[in-house]
């Protein structure tokens, strides 16, 4: 591994072609290239041989902030993959700098030929009083701030795509001891009858596919897991995997009979914990908090989602809308997946409320809602747009695909029977349909909106019931 100081501009003519590679990432593009150059200098540049570490776990050595300029980075934690890195741009390390114990909890090796560079930890340490900072801090707090942000639209999206049935949560019971396995899943089906169970016996066949069940809730005893010296690796490396899982977790073992080591569960971020050999009280009280704990999350998602849902049609309102395409924009850059949206308006629904009342026009929309509820995909969202329009965007959908889907949600409409629709203009109640694609016909939400409403008003002119997209 060859590291260079990039802190001269004369030993390093590359330092624009740097900056211009790190600024067309998700992460820097807002950054002018006149502060990357700046953050570069402040860097060192570093050549990487395939299968060669950049950095390894638990090394004493202070980490460093990553950022790839080509190449590919693979990050894993006790032979486990975690993530890749193989976009220019790409920045791993920013967490271990900003932790209060500085030691790498992850090795990064390079897969192939690669170049990366490199900022020393201490340009991220700021005094209380300070009220200068190095531009590498400056940019690094961008960083985090870009971060967050992706991953919020990520779980927006992710969300959006969950299925909303009804279904009592999944519990996994790790632990090789068959007789206790047995013990929980009996209380729990006593204490918490909607509950599902998955026994899971196997460390190994669990450390290969943790992520194969989605789990609510994980018991487990880690203590079984080894018997030597490396067994506080294995058990942090254990805890961490079932964390990732963004459950509760309650620990039942005689691990936790020692204090020192209650204390280093606690520090991997374990709260609960249970002593075998076990009293039944002592389980059933846990798991009923733990089932409080669940149904009490539960209501605050179905105030979240009442939030922003219209009223009237169960679909999304506006904001929700705005919120999801937002997302949308966010993670294109990355993703490269083109996505359609649709506006709808009902064909003289003005005619319509005059003449038989606001109460029938209201049954009219949440008829037509539904129909929007039924022809789309898991992960498409439907709004409502205000008054008589309606939305509905189509992650990764070309236009073609979205015309077939606006198309079969016409002709549904067309077809439906809705009183007294026979006194309407055109003899029957029907919508009218306007597509567009990102970023084929727009690049901005705004101008999307716009060239699917265009569509709209030309469908309108042209007779209505009609379906038309961008051209």
């Amino acid at each position: 591994m060859q590291r260079k100081t990039l802190s001269s501009p004369k030993e390093y003519p590359d330092l624009d072609k740097f900056a211009g590679i790190i600024k067309s990432c998700r992460y820097f593009r807002k950054i002018s290239l006149a502060l990357l150059k700046e953050m570069l200098r402040q860097g060192e540049f570093v050549t990487l041989k395939a299968e060669e570490f950049l950095l390894q776990e638990n090394h004493s050595k202070p980490p460093e902030l990553i950022v790839l300029l080509e190449g590919s980075l693979a990050v894993t934690s006790k032979d486990h993959f975690i993530m890749r890195l193989n976009h220019p741009g790409d920045v791993v390390g920013e967490m271990s700098v900003i932790s209060a114990n500085p030691i790498p909890y992850a090795d990064v090796i390079a897969e192939e030929d690669s170049q990366v560079v490199i900022f020393p930890n201490h340009l991220f340490k700021v005094a209380e009083d300070d009220t200068n900072v190095s531009v590498a801090y400056y940019i690094f707090s961008h960083i985090l701030a870009e971060k967050l942000r992706h991953v919020t639209a990520q779980s927006l999206l992710k969300k959006n795509g969950r299925s909303h049935e009804e279904t009592g949560p999944l519990i996994g019971i790790l632990d090789p001891d068959s007789k206790y396995r047995g013990i929980i899943k009996s209380t729990l089906e006593h204490v918490w009858k909607m509950s599902r169970v998955i026994e899971l016996e196997s460390y190994q066949n669990f450390l290969e596919n943790p992520f194969e069940n989605n789990f609510d809730f994980i018991i487990i005893d880690p203590e079984l897991i080894s018997r030597d010296s490396s067994q506080a690796e294995k058990i942090s490396n254990l805890i961490e995997i079932c964390s990732s899982h963004l459950a509760p977790m309650l620990v039942i073992s005689q691990y936790c009979k020692k204090e020192e080591n209650r204390q280093f569960l606690a520090e991997l971020g374990v709260t609960d914990f249970l002593l075998k050999p076990l009293s039944a009280f002592d389980l059933q009280h846990l798991l009923i908090k733990f089932r409080k704990d669940h149904y009490r999350q539960q209501e605050l998602e179905q105030v979240e989602i009442a939030a922003d849902t219209d009223r009237l049609t169960g679909l999304a309102n506006r904001r929700r809308m705005d919120e999801f395409l937002e997302a949308m924009l966010t993670l294109f850059p990355e993703e490269k997946q083109s996505f359609s949206l649709i506006i709808a308006d009902v064909d003289h629904f003005k005619h319509y409320n005059d003449a038989h009342g606001h109460q029938l026009g209201d049954v009219v929309l949440a008829s037509v809602a539904e129909i929007f509820k039924n022809s789309i995909r898991r992960g498409d969202l439907a709004a409502r747009f205000g008054g008589d329009e309606f939305v509905v965007i189509l992650p990764n959908c070309e236009k073609d695909d979205a015309m077939l889907i606006a198309n079969k949600m016409r002709e549904t409409i067309a077809a439906e029977k809705f009183p007294f629709q026979q006194q309407q203009p055109l003899g029957k109640l029907t919508c009218t349909f306007g597509v567009a694609t990102f970023p084929e016909d727009a690049d901005t939400k705004e101008l999307l909106l716009k060239k699917a409403d265009d569509c709209l008003y030309k469908g309108k002119a042209a007779g209505r019931n009609k379906g038309l997209a961008a051209e």
